[in-house]
């Protein structure tokens, strides 16, 4: 599935006259592996006489599908091969609610096979890169406390759920187990009426997830993610548009746009972008 997926971008990057990127399959393989364990129903490969030539990974929380691969190889493209995938993987998923992905902006061919399936391109979500000055980020109002998701990490989980389902449409323990388990640290921000938010922030310099009730309280949970997990070179965020609460404070603190837009398509409205930064473009 790695070696699917490396060619594919490979190859899209070499027909769009852009440099290859290094290959870093560890965290990939990491992401993969994760889904393949909540969702084995709706993992599907392809293959043509034992050798694998496609994939697609379809996330079901609370009956809501979120395409999170959908990769061929080349050769096999323009064939059918990847709406075949995505049908077999809804027949895995069983009855579903909500219909979504995120497509690369320049890959119209992949756009419109979304658009088919009812997945109306609505929203661009945006990878932002650099050197963070995180002391233009402001600090948490005297009232707002962070507390630490750690070895209680399930029972701070519970915390959540409401705000998850209240912003996405579902609750995720599974996920929030992954990210925990997978080296990221993570704040629940807490004000006198109770919970406002969550963030999770990697040594690598990646934010996200970041979840607030309010879109105000955006800034200040990334400025606290931001100087709580200090990194050695620059931070990375994916911002969806809607979140001008996040993406403003964050360019006007040294991260810019890297490359072009994802689009976040989906068959019916929802989720609250304005107020939710996903981990990445394979994870809402």
């Amino acid at each position: 599935m790695l070696e699917v997926f490396f060619r594919a971008m490979e190859d899209l990057d070499q027909r769009r006259r852009r440099p290859l990127q290094p290959r870093n399959p560890g965290p990939l393989e990491m992401h993969v592996r994760h889904l393949l364990a909540t969702d084995p129903s709706s993992s599907i490969v392809a293959d043509d006489h034992g050798r694998l030539v496609a994939f697609g990974v379809l996330m079901t929380r609370d009956a809501d599908a979120f395409l999170s691969f959908l990769f061929v190889l080349p050769q096999w493209q323009a064939r059918g091969l990847g709406r075949a995938v995505i049908g077999e993987c809804l027949r895995g998923a069983g009855a579903t609610v909500r219909l979504s992905t995120c497509a690369e902006a320049d890959q119209l061919v992949s756009t419109a096979l979304y658009a088919s399936l009812g997945m109306a391109p609505r929203e661009p979500v945006y990878l932002l890169r650099g050197v963070l000055d995180e002391a233009v980020l402001p600090p948490l109002p005297p009232a707002v406390r962070a507390r630490p998701i750690g070895a209680d990490a399930l029972a701070a989980v519970g915390a959540v759920g409401d705000l998850d389902r209240r912003l996405l449409g579902y609750r995720r323990p599974q996920d929030h187990a992954f990210w925990v388990g997978g080296g990221r640290q993570g704040w629940l921000f807490e004000g006198p009426a109770g919970l406002l938010g969550y963030g999770y922030a990697h040594p690598s310099g990646r934010l996200g997830p970041v979840a607030a009730g309010e879109p105000e309280h955006l800034p200040a949970m990334l400025g606290h993610l931001a100087r709580s997990v200090p990194v050695l070179e620059g931070r990375q965020a994916v911002v969806p548009g809607a979140a001008m609460a996040a993406l403003q404070p964050l360019m006007a603190a040294g991260l810019r746009l890297d490359g072009a837009p994802a689009i976040f398509c989906t068959d019916r409205p929802g989720p609250r972008l304005d107020r939710y930064l996903p981990m990445s473009f394979a994870l809402l």
